[in-house]
């Protein structure tokens, strides 16, 4: 009877271990599948949205019933060959006016323009080209440089502005393909199309360590926990970091107005439909971290409970 409890408390003492241990590596497998859905939430939104010409089109395609927007670009494309022109001016007052008023009425009418059906399936070809010529095909490499294809737009604006003027003031020959130099958008695509041809593997390996991590523990609520909260925590800090990212590329755009306006509201839709993706996968992953802290709580309450009732009376 006097060697028996030694033996339990050293049976005790190894139970205790083992649960410490077991505990410890289930949180860094959660923490581990918490770090992979951070980053495979905007890997999965590169690909299907980004790299994805139909996803492209499907996001920033919205912009063709953007009225204000639209007549915005239009006035701007006009506004800039038209300084051109008027910057070469001939000297005479009169001739200078002619000049000053044509470019205005071409304005005008470029803007009323945007709500003709042809310029809009204009505008959403200027985005196929656009994205063709910043994407490349299987075994293509990308340019260096992001490559603005505005020709199908401006071609539309050419002929209706040539109509009504009776001259054509050049839009598309002057802006119609814009390279954008030091954005190095070049590199950030290739990487990216790597990275994504890793996404179903990393999903799958996300899926197995946070299921491992579940099975190893002995205390599944709080692993649950460390899952959902930590997948929280690192999509805030990827997403930062994304669009800090995308921000830096898109402040090197120089000074050409009209690429200036197309890429940062292309941007704006962009950033907009990759923070819904995250919001969507930061309500989930909140959801679990809660029931997973509610969880550890209730079965910590009932642990204590259950060892008061067992603790023998003197």
């Amino acid at each position: 009877m006097k060697t028996s409890t030694p033996v339990r408390v050293g049976n005790r003492s190894r139970r205790r271990a083992g649960t410490v241990l077991r505990t410890g590596l289930g949180t860094v497998l959660a923490l581990a599948a918490a770090s992979l859905v951070s980053v495979l939430v905007p890997l999965h939104w590169v690909d299907d949205t980004v790299l994805s010409r139909e996803g492209f089109t499907r996001v920033v395609g919205t912009l063709a019933d953007d009225r204000p927007f639209q007549e915005e670009l239009a006035r701007t494309a006009v506004d800039r060959a038209a300084d051109v022109v008027l910057g070469e001016r001939t000297g005479l007052p009169f001739l200078d006016r002619i000049l000053e008023d044509a470019a205005r009425r071409a304005g005008d009418l470029a803007a009323g323009l945007t709500a003709d059906p042809a310029y809009q399936r204009a505008w959403t070809q200027t985005l196929v080209r656009t994205h063709e010529a910043n994407v490349p095909a299987p075994g293509e490499t990308p340019p260096a440089n992001l490559v603005v294809d505005l020709r199908p737009l401006l071609d539309e604006l050419d002929g209706a502005v040539e109509r009504a003027v009776g001259f054509d003031i050049g839009l598309s020959e002057r802006q119609g393909v814009v390279t954008v130099p030091g954005t190095g958008t070049g590199r950030l695509i290739e990487t990216w199309i790597r990275l994504t041809d890793l996404a179903v593997p990393l999903t799958w390996a996300a899926a197995a360590l946070a299921g491992l991590a579940l099975v190893v523990t002995r205390h599944r609520f709080a692993t649950l926990a460390v899952l959902g909260l930590g997948s929280l925590v690192g999509l805030g800090v990827v997403g930062e970091l994304v669009e800090r990212g995308v921000r830096r590329v898109t402040g090197l755009l120089g000074p050409d107005p009209v690429v200036r306006l197309v890429v940062d509201r292309v941007t704006d839709l962009l950033l907009g439909s990759l923070g819904e993706q995250m919001l969507t996968a930061a309500w989930v992953a909140g959801a679990t971290g809660v029931v997973g802290v509610l969880g550890a709580v209730v079965a910590a309450v009932v642990s204590a409970g259950s060892r008061r009732r067992h603790r023998p009376t003197a």
